[in-house]
């Protein structure tokens, strides 16, 4: 079931026409047959807004039931200079550092299909330069916020690159990141990246799981608006597509 589906059922349950829940909504009738036929997608600031109206989880409405234990659950949102440098004020006042690091991220895709051309990027293989080490990461993204996750570490750089052309896989991209990482709450890891060439944005990461993954979906929306952060400039499609594309 899809997030359009969703909202429609949930409309229909609770007995609302399309015109209704739009005037709950402040929109217009056009825009929910939109998303119900998935031509378009709400925001994440309306998925909250339409989640107190239907009775649900945010979390529900983005990605239906999961009950997944290994995956990776965060949100990244573009910032403005002025936004990166008062929420990294706030982070080192309120959170504990970790590190400042330089990342370099190497992708890379098969040449019989793409990873990184589609919107949003739903799969992507990289090599990741964290000082001393390099790290071979795999994700595969079946929501926003959510994704399996799996990586190792590379001990013989010459070695992968062999098996890398052997395998067909060929570099795309390269990421060139300034990240500056913080623990907050004792629960998330924020990380404030200027990105060479894209910007400035922060991702906001779940470390402790104390609830359901759909519940922790919810609480890390909340923190994302308690910290003042506009959800309607979530990035959904990551660095590599948009240095890609980039005008």
């Amino acid at each position: 079931m899809n997030l359009g589906t969703r909202i429609m059922n949930l409309r229909k349950k609770k007995g609302l026409s399309q015109q209704k829940l739009a005037d709950k909504l402040f929109v217009t009738d056009k825009t929910i047959s939109s998303w119900e036929k998935n031509r378009t997608e709400p925001g994440l600031e309306m998925i909250i807004k339409l989640s107190e109206i239907l009775d649900c989880s945010a979390s529900y409405l983005i990605y239906g039931n999961v009950n997944k234990n290994d995956i990776e659950t965060e949100i990244k949102i573009k910032l403005s200079k002025k936004e990166f440098e008062e929420i990294k004020i706030f982070m080192t006042n309120n959170a504990r550092f970790i590190n400042e690091i330089r990342q370099i991220d190497t992708y890379y895709e098969p040449t019989y299909r793409s990873f990184l051309n589609s919107s949003p990027i739903t799969e992507w293989l990289r090599i990741g330069k964290r000082g001393n080490k390099n790290i071979l990461n795999y994700k595969n993204w079946y929501s926003d916020m959510s994704c399996d996750e799996y990586e190792v570490e590379i001990n013989n750089d010459k070695d992968m690159d062999k098996i890398l052309k052997v395998l067909g896989l060929v570099q795309v991209v390269v990421v060139d990141k300034i990240r500056s990482s913080f623990i907050y709450l004792d629960k998330y890891e924020v990380a404030l990246d200027c990105v060479e060439e894209l910007g400035y944005f922060i991702e906001i990461e779940i470390k402790k799981y104390t609830k359901s993954v759909m519940e922790e979906c919810d609480e890390l929306l909340k923190l994302a608006k308690d910290l003042d952060l506009n959800l309607d400039k979530v990035d959904k499609r990551g660095y590599p597509y948009h240095l890609i594309f980039k005008d």
